[in-house]
């Protein structure tokens, strides 16, 4: 099976799954690698909630399952970093000061909220919600791109209240293209996050339509990764992904 590069602990705000139950896991179904990508969102809007690792125990548990599970998976010490406006200097300090092998870039914040929450969707028209989606995106991969790969490029879509009946990337083909060719030309891989088909969508992040124009403007590397917050959905939906890798294409990326 594909090794899983998308996966969240107890050292994310929010999740509690223990790092013990991810690896195994991931031995379980046959996994070379597993990538423990944990949050870290500077200027989170919400004061209640906390998307800020400890750095330190988070090395230290990540070192320690390593000795443990030496002889049985190869565990990447990842981190999903959030990008905002107004945060280069705290993410460059942040990538500087510890030894991340594998960093995924994602957006999760617009107009000082997260798409999660449904009264960001309170009168407002999906088309204009992700046009700014979009170019929020595009905003902060330009103020940060030292990642390995852009998470779930259309993340919104799996939180929108009418789903995906009224989502088409073709009408915002100018900024999606724009994206895709910033990160073909900073050699930043795309993910293919299965977080969508966990929920009951019909693709992944992003959506297959994405990925066709990604591998027509050149794009060649992807990650694959399940978002998993729960030890139970590591690998969902891999092998759905794998008839899309061969469909377009595209080359799976691992760290060495």
């Amino acid at each position: 099976m594909l090794s899983d590069y998308h996966v969240h602990s107890e050292f994310s705000f929010d999740s509690d799954e223990k790092i013990d139950n991810i690896i195994t896991r991931a031995i379980t179904l046959g996994m070379q690698q597993i990538a423990i990508t944990d949050h870290q969102d500077f200027n989170w809007p919400d004061p209640e909630e906390h998307p800020y690792i400890n750095e330190k125990e988070y090395s230290s548990a990540i070192n320690h399952a390593r000795e443990k599970y030496a002889n049985q998976i190869h565990i990447i010490k990842g981190i999903e970093l959030g990008l905002m406006k107004d945060t280069k200097t705290q993410c460059q300090n942040l990538i500087a000061s510890n030894a991340f092998d594998f960093v995924i870039g994602s957006c999760h914040i617009v107009n000082n909220m997260d798409p999660y929450y449904s009264q960001f969707w309170k009168d407002k028209k999906d088309r204009e919600v992700f046009e700014l989606y979009f170019n929020t995106l595009l905003e902060g991969l330009k103020m940060f791109h030292q990642i390995d790969t852009l998470g779930h490029m259309d993340y919104l879509i799996k939180y929108n209240p009418n789903k995906d009946s009224n989502y088409s990337p073709s009408d915002y083909s100018d900024v999606i293209d724009e994206i895709l060719r910033f990160i073909i030309s900073k050699d930043i891989k795309l993910e293919i996050n299965t977080g969508n088909l966990a929920k009951g969508f019909s693709f992944p992040n992003p959506h297959t339509d994405i990925l066709q124009r990604y591998t027509e403007l050149g794009g060649k590397y992807v990650t694959v990764g399940s978002d998993a917050h729960q030890a139970g959905f590591i690998g969902y939906g891999f092998n759905t992904v794998m008839e899309l890798i061969e469909k377009f294409n595209l080359k799976v990326y691992t760290k060495e």
